[in-house]
């Protein structure tokens, strides 16, 4: 489903001024919370960076999506330069396409790399309770806590957007653990170069299957949160992440198998 990002928005919460709304406590997240104090300019591309990136994992820009740069700069109200160093941004990270003379778009997910990238962001989880761990915060509990109530209301009311942002919920209150700043940074990126591929295969499983797991995990990662346990959320979610790769390995070959070598790999 090709089409132009033009003016989308993520949420209730934000309002007009998406920048500025961006920085409010119950949007911003936790990880970003210390960093308020940076530059204007600094924050912009924050805020930015991070709306576009979730429009991206939650397929509201699917693969294959032109971003327009004149259409974003209005819709955030900033010039065309911001725009562009976020799309960069985005291109170094491997979430959009970016080629001089063509317009930039929404990269195709790579199953050959979706293995790869889950695997070694599996292995990175074990590190959280090792590198520079972080106590769980008051904040970060009640995110946890609000996901679980949120995921067991999802078993009977199938929803997958809602399963993508409680997912994101959860991520952000795993990556407030993580006090080395490389590790966060390569983790959460990790996060979200995969996380879309998740998403899109989760309506060809077991909708109840899958939301009890999940659920399962949230209410094992935040029982070890409330123990001050940063090495049990570490290690249960290396666990989360190996078996969701399992489970989508079939699908994976599945895919691999009947594709065209000679068509583009788009989610449509």
């Amino acid at each position: 489903m090709d089409g132009d990002a033009k003016g989308k928005g993520i949420g209730e919460t934000m309002t007009r001024d998406l920048v500025e709304s961006f920085w409010q406590d119950d949007v911003v997240p936790l990880s970003l919370r210390e960093r308020r104090s940076e530059t204007p300019s600094q924050r912009r591309f924050q805020a930015i960076y991070h709306i576009i990136r979730e429009r991206i994992t939650l397929l509201t820009y699917p693969p294959g999506t032109i971003l327009d740069i004149d259409a974003l700069a209005l819709e955030f109200n900033v010039s065309r330069t911001p725009i562009r160093a976020v799309l960069q941004q985005l291109a170094y990270n491997g979430l959009v396409i970016s080629r001089h003379g063509v317009r930039t778009s929404v990269a195709p997910i790579d199953f050959d790399k979706l293995r790869e990238d889950k695997a070694f962001r599996s292995h990175l989880a074990e590190l959280i309770g090792e590198l520079s761990p972080r106590q769980p915060s008051e904040a970060a509990i009640e995110k946890m806590a609000e996901a679980e109530r949120e995921c067991r209301d999802l078993i009977e009311h199938p929803d997958l957007e809602a399963f993508a942002r409680v997912d994101i919920k959860v991520h952000e209150a795993i990556c407030s653990l993580i006090g080395n700043q490389q590790l966060l940074q390569v983790y959460d990126d990790l996060y979200f170069r995969t996380a879309r591929a998740w998403f899109y295969f989760l309506p060809q499983l077991d909708w109840r299957t899958e939301v009890s797991i999940f659920l399962r995990d949230i209410s094992e990662s935040l029982s070890a949160m409330r123990r001050g346990d940063a090495k049990a959320v570490g290690f249960l979610t290396r666990n989360a992440i190996s078996s969701v790769l399992i489970r989508l390995d079939s699908l994976i070959s599945e895919i691999e198998t009947t594709h065209d070598p000679g068509e583009p790999r788009l989610h449509s």
